[in-house]
């Protein structure tokens, strides 16, 4: 069980703790089981409520009309809390909230933070609790697995069957935690900013807009192969993207008539680098 205790003193003012804590995170993640592995949010970490008694269950919620997602905290009231953060692991403070007198539950936005309402980059974090008689930083790491399900026209999938010309590729949530897709690329160029959230177990589809539209001005030459494997990938919060190729047949004699062609080829995922290695 991880966690550390600190004599609270009630003459040290917020900024003062945040820049003590900001300091002393490399020494935490040497006695807590924290790395700087590149490949951060994969949840190797465990929950909090598995690295401190003081929390009790953390959940990931959708909310905002499913366009955001909070991290729910629930202490043990054995302690009497006054507020809880997220410091991320380069030291900056992402979001906090404050504990009204009796309660013993909050939700902080991972979505819309503090830096400029820029959702929580992958990574190892720290949820920074105080309390009754009680300060304590508990590793605090996001992330899922998605796998691609399956890949068809909007028309052909029973809670789509509408726009014509897009594709729909169907995700599938294999991990422990709520994630979400946040954009779509072709070819290595990003497509659409979408968001898209999946629960455990649960699958949701994203969408490639008009990409097997029948229109002439996008069909190839008569030079050019009727053939193309477009590689198409999807990107998310705290979880590898989901990289795959699909063949598109295109048939230019009348109009231009687009085909799937066979089953998507899943492309091994590379890591994706953390909020450390991409700051300047």
């Amino acid at each position: 069980m991880t966690h550390k205790n600190i004599p609270r003193n009630s003459s040290i003012d917020r900024r003062t703790v945040l820049g003590l804590l900001s300091g002393g995170l490399a020494a935490l993640a040497g006695c807590s089981g924290l790395s700087d592995s590149s490949d951060g949010g994969d949840g190797s970490a465990g929950p909090p409520e598995e690295q401190s008694d003081y929390i009790e269950e953390t959940s990931i919620e959708i909310v905002e009309n499913g366009r955001q997602l909070a991290l729910e905290v629930a202490v043990t009231d054995e302690i009497e809390p006054s507020s809880v953060s997220i410091i991320t692991e380069s030291g900056r403070e992402f979001v906090s909230d404050y504990f009204s007198p009796g309660e013993t539950r909050t939700s902080l936005l991972l979505t819309a933070g503090d830096d400029k309402y820029k959702p929580l980059p992958r990574g190892q974090h720290t949820l920074y609790l105080r309390g009754d008689d009680v300060e304590t930083e508990i590793p605090l790491e996001l992330g899922t697995t998605f796998e691609l399900e399956k890949v068809v026209p909007a028309t052909e999938h029973p809670d789509v069957r509408e726009g014509l010309g897009h594709l729909v590729v169907v995700i599938r949530n294999v991990g422990e935690r709520t994630g979400a897709a946040t954009r779509t690329l072709m070819n290595g160029k990003e497509k659409e900013d979408v968001f898209v959230p999946v629960e455990p177990g649960e699958t949701n589809v994203v969408r490639y807009f008009s990409l097997i539209e029948d229109t002439v001005s996008s069909c190839p030459r008569v030079d050019e192969s009727a053939k193309r494997d477009e590689q198409l990938t999807v990107e998310f919060l705290w979880s590898d993207p989901v990289m795959f190729t699909q063949t598109i047949s295109y048939e230019n004699s009348s109009g231009c008539k687009r085909t799937l062609i066979g089953t998507p080829e899943e492309v091994t995922a590379t890591s994706v680098e953390t909020e450390t290695e991409t700051e300047t």
